[in-house]
């Protein structure tokens, strides 16, 4: 009787119906011999499952990090014109009737289609691993992330190293790899096409144009979600889509495996989960691909391991808001919203994308314009808000960068966990190049009293224009003693160089709130600075600045045997420091002696 009721309700609930299955039987590795047939279940077109026949090749044993793997060769003409197919990761594969493991990894150029299968023991386990016990509103993993101790112009983390990490080796052509995930891209302007190749293969995706699907309801479960149906990961959504695209290789309830090999093995992770429609497989003689649209939401991946993703049927994580606004480009401001999962290692791509495309929809392209923008990020209790101006060959492009590079940054720290909570830019574009070069700087007098003025007279030539000369005064500080100085005038971008040669420790940060302060004060492009530099020991200690310091002092605060980021000294002090701001981005420096003599009239 309980078994009939239980197939009632099943049969009445597509959410039920969805998520039942029977139990599977499973055989190992070593149960396993050379020329046994093999069925593998897939999607070739839109979300109808079918099969295709394969013969073992062998089992290569491995050891605890990389565990076994099955070979087999895909069999039939329809296989045989396109290879195995990016997409196809998951796809159950079953000999004599029980599920032996995944399809998961192939060889580029490979004139056989030979691909590899994680066994279904491997990814089994990943059911068993603890899932995050943090609430639905956290998205996405922290990921293994070979760039992770990351840079933003001059800043760095603590005592990160000021040369650059190796990157992780590119695999060779014979090298067996997991089939990379094609990530079904619509919204997007075709002209971004190119970049967003760039930013998202290297991470292990395949870019392939996209679609919507108009049967996308989140909420609503299908009644198909079964063994070899197309899965995909939403990575972006809103007014630019981003799916990651695979095939489920088990479910158990709620419970499902799929694609048999990692997203970014990052542990426990919280990453929305749909249903997927495949359009068609198209044949490439490099790897082929599927190219399809993400469906209905289902449910959320909760682990990502070596293995395989798991995840969870029902609710659906949230996802970040990035709001993204176009002023100038169009009669009225144009905005575009968007949701992306919080992810380490693709959220500045991500900010990148969304900021791309608004402006290339938005018709700002000119190659002779001008970029005002603006980034808010809402992260850890508090704001970081950063502005400055670009005005170049590459604007668009110069743009693009300077924003997604401060959220790397944070995302990359070592101190707190990076939680956004929302991420705001506003862009304004103005037509024609707003930008001028220094070409010399001189004192209306060589000496100052201290307490007194500076003088200066700096020429500026404007880019296409004439030159015009800019009048300042700059305070010389009452406490100054006798002696020469030099006096440094250049654009934000020159300052700053300056800055991090002298005086280094300032730009090491000490912690995530310190980083987004400090991130916060940096210098725009507009603006003229103009330094006052001494000859004189500073000391940076516990991420406060200390210059001018009796030698006796920089003994006891920086001592010789200190270590780290805890006290550094330098042999400068920066005594002096005005921004003024201008109509233009200004570049170029200048380097003047200001001589400080209390005689002086």
């Amino acid at each position: 009787m309980k078994t009939f009721l239980k197939a009632m309700l099943i049969a009445l609930s597509p959410s039920l119906a969805m998520a039942a299955s029977a139990v599977v039987p499973t055989l190992p590795p070593s149960a396993l011999s050379p020329g046994q047939r093999a069925v593998v279940r897939t999607v070739f077109r839109g979300d109808s499952i079918e099969t295709f026949e394969a013969e073992i090749v062998g089992v290569m044993p491995g050891g605890r990090a990389e565990g076994d793997l099955i070979l087999a060769r895909a069999l039939g003409a329809r296989v045989e014109l396109t290879g195995v197919a990016q997409g196809m990761s998951g796809s159950p594969v079953y000999v004599d009737g029980k599920l032996i493991g995944a399809l998961s990894s192939g060889w580029a150029f490979s004139r056989e289609p030979i691909f590899g299968i994680t066994p279904i023991a491997e990814m089994l386990a990943v059911l068993d691993q603890p899932e995050s016990v943090t609430g639905p509103e956290t998205v996405g993993p922290v990921g293994i992330d070979p760039e992770a101790r990351t840079s933003y112009g001059a800043w760095r983390w603590g005592d990160e190293p000021d040369a650059p990490l190796p990157s992780m080796p590119t695999a060779p052509n014979s090298a067996l790899r997991p089939l990379a995930l094609p990530l079904s891209v619509s919204g997007a302007n075709p002209a971004t096409l190119p970049m967003l190749r760039a930013w998202f293969e290297p991470k292990g995706f395949a870019v392939v144009p996209g679609g919507r699907d108009p049967k996308r309801r989140p909420g609503t479960m299908p009644h198909r979600f079964e063994p070899g149906s197309a899965v995909a990961v939403d990575v972006m959504r809103g007014d630019l889509n981003f799916s990651a695209i695979g095939t489920v290789t088990y479910v158990d309830g709620d419970r499902v495996l799929i694609f048999g090999h990692p997203f970014f093995q990052s542990g426990a992770v919280r990453l929305p989960l749909s249903t997927a429609s495949i359009t068609t497989i198209l044949g490439n003689l490099n790897t082929s691909f599927k190219m399809g649209v993400a469906g209905t939401p289902v449910g959320t991946a909760t682990q990502d391991r070596r293995a395989a993703v798991a995840g969870r049927l029902g609710p659906v994580p949230a996802m970040l808001p990035i709001r993204v606004s176009v002023q100038g480009a169009a009669p009225g401001v144009q905005r575009f919203a968007f949701e992306a999962i919080d992810d380490r290692s693709l959220l500045s791509q991500l900010v990148s994308a969304a900021v791309l495309n608004s402006v290339m929809e938005s018709g700002g392209t000119s190659a002779v314009q001008t970029l005002r923008w603006s980034l808010d990020v809402y992260a850890n209790g508090g704001r970081l808000s950063v502005a400055d101006v670009a005005s170049s060959d590459a604007s668009l492009s110069d743009v693009v960068q300077a924003l997604g590079a401060p959220v790397r940054f944070l995302a990359s720290n070592p101190y707190t966990r990076f939680r956004p909570d929302s991420i705001v830019v506003a862009l304004t574009i103005e037509p024609g190049r707003r930008q001028a070069t220094i070409r010399s700087a001189a004192l209306t007098l060589p000496t100052v009293r201290p307490g007194g003025e500076a003088e200066l007279r700096v020429q500026v030539e404007r880019w296409r224009g004439g030159r015009e000369t800019v009048a300042l005064r700059v305070p010389v500080p009452e406490e100054l003693p006798d002696g020469r100085y030099q006096l440094h005038v250049g654009g934000g971008a020159e300052a700053d160089r300056l800055l991090a040669t002298r005086l280094p420790a300032r730009f090491r940060v000490m912690s995530l709130a310190d980083g987004m302060n400090r991130l916060g004060a940096s210098r725009r492009s507009d603006a003229l600075n103009v330094t006052l530099w001494a000859r004189a020991p500073e000391v940076s200690a516990d991420g406060e600045d200390l210059p001018e310091l009796p030698t006796s002092a920089v003994a006891v605060l920086a001592p010789p045997q200190a270590a780290g980021d805890r006290a550094r000294r330098a042999e400068w002090a920066l005594v002096g420091d005005q921004r003024l701001m201008q109509p233009f981005v200004v570049r170029g420096e200048v380097l003047l002696e200001l001589v400080v003599d209390r005689q002086a009239r």
